[in-house]
């Protein structure tokens, strides 16, 4: 009688649970990265939002011989006092790059400014993000991005 050899072929129970358990180490150190990373680039965004509004502000000044004094609790409406110095929106003259943050003009008179994003979603709910006339960048109120910005 001859033997008959089978050839199996596919992964065993243990291969199977070896490849779920790597996986499961490489995703449990990929996500809490991945998740600090876009919270870092939300920030960064915001930042670089109220720099340009800080830009459309001083442009304003030089227009002007002062800052426009008009404050603002939202986004559509600081747009619109970036655009035109006041609250009548003749043109759009600044526009965030993102969502997540509200934009406010805080405190404004002829020679100051103080710009705050406040975010609104997310890991970034509540960080409070400040830039003024004289440069003075601060991140309050943000779990571990407290501080300065650069």
């Amino acid at each position: 009688m001859r033997a008959l050899r089978v050839k199996l072929q596919g992964f065993t129970l243990i291969e199977l649970l070896i490849a779920i358990a790597v996986v499961g180490i490489l995703a449990a150190i990929a996500i809490p990265s991945y998740e600090s990373y876009m919270t870092r680039s939300k920030l960064k965004g915001a930042q670089a939002d109220l720099a340009a509004l800080g830009l459309v502000m001083e442009n304003f000044y030089q227009k002007q011989l002062r800052y426009p004094t008009t404050t603002t609790s939202n986004t559509a409406d600081t747009r619109c006092v970036a655009a035109s110095g006041s609250t009548t929106c003749t043109a759009s003259g600044w526009q965030p790059s993102q969502d997540g943050f509200t934009y406010k003009i805080v405190t404004a008179t002829t020679s100051t400014y103080k710009l705050e994003a406040l975010g609104t979603s997310g890991k970034v709910n509540g960080c409070s993000i400040t830039l003024t006339q004289d440069n003075v960048r601060a991140i309050a109120s943000c779990s571990s991005y407290n501080g300065s910005w650069q």
